[in-house]
Formats: structure tokens, sequence, C-alpha cells
């Protein structure tokens, strides 16, 4: 028996996020192919890091880049995070990732994240889900079934999504490129 606390940390050993996820860390490190950028580790991320850390246990998703668009694409296809707007925001990038980059993906993810259940919605307590064997909640939330069942509604939900996604990644750089054009006419 492996409770989700335990998993969590094997986790951040494992990928050297340090105790807790590195919620006691000023900085937190977003890593790119061949770089780092840097951003604050902000109160609601210290707060729920092991949120989003508990679904790439559950659904048996790695760190890489694919996969955090997948955990991305589970989230906004079974409800999303409720009124935790920062993590929307991040979620949201890295699903328009998903979309633009892993496609097929990205997309059974969502529909996965469309046939299971959501522990963010359930209500669930932190000290419920922290001792509770993983095996027994990927049962509970339907996390254990491999089939992907489709059907329009899903298919139309994914397109809305994805054009919600592209259009988010899209528009900082557009608004760069005006910027910069304006400033260069000065």
């Amino acid at each position: 028996m492996t409770t989700l606390h335990q998993a969590l940390e094997g986790f951040y050993e494992k990928h050297g996020y340090g105790e807790q996820g590195g919620i006691n860390n000023d900085w937190i490190w977003l890593k790119f192919k061949y770089f780092s950028l840097p951003i604050p580790n902000v109160k609601g991320r210290r707060e729920n890091v092991w949120r989003h850390d508990m679904l790439h246990i559950l659904l048996d998703y790695d760190t890489d880049w694919q996969d955090e668009a997948k955990v991305a694409a589970w989230v906004i296809g079974s409800g999303g995070w409720g009124r935790f707007y920062i993590a929307w925001i991040f979620c949201l990038s890295a699903f328009s990732v998903g979309v633009i980059f892993f496609p097929k993906s990205t997309y059974q993810a969502f529909v996965r994240g469309r046939n299971t259940r959501s522990p963010y919605l359930l209500g669930l307590s932190q000290e419920y889900l922290f001792e509770t064997d993983i095996e027994i909640l990927k049962k509970e939330f339907g996390f254990d079934k491999c089939i992907f069942p489709e059907n329009r509604v899903e298919k139309y939900q994914f397109y809305v999504w994805a054009v919600i996604g592209v259009v988010w990644f899209i528009v900082p750089f557009l608004a760069l490129i005006v910027i910069f054009s304006l400033l260069r006419n000065l």
C-alpha cells in the first residue's frame, strides 16, 4: 500500500523538486529544453501544488511538456480548477502548448477528463486524499480505466477549448509585435 502522501514524497524526490514540491522556495524554475525561466512561487501555488502533482501520480503522466499538456487537458476536460484562477492561467497555457504541439495526446487526455471524476470538484479533504492508497483513489475517480469513449459533444467542447487555448497562446506574441512596431515608429 502506498498512500498519496508517500507517492508525492517519492515524486518530489525523483524529480528534484525539493521538500513538498518546493513550497518553501521563493522562486520556481519553469524548465524548457535549453534554458529555465524563474517565476515567483506565489501563495496560491504553494498551497495547491500538491493538487497538480497528485494528478501526475494518479493519471500516470510524467513531467515533460507533452505530459504537462495532458494533465492540463484532463483538468479542463474534467471541469477545471473552480475558482482558483491563477491555476486556470497555467492550465490554459499548458493546454495550448498541447493543442499546438501534441494535439492527439492532448485530445485523448481531454476525453479522459470528460469520462473520469475530478477530485477537485468533489470537496475531498487533503487529509483524506493524503492518507488513502493511490490504487484506491485511481479506482474511486475512474483513473484506472483506459477506455476513451468519444462523442460529438466532447469533440465540440475540445475544439472550443482549443481555440481559446491557441488564442491565449498567440495574443501575447501579437501584442508584443504591435508594441515593438509602435515603439519603432516613435
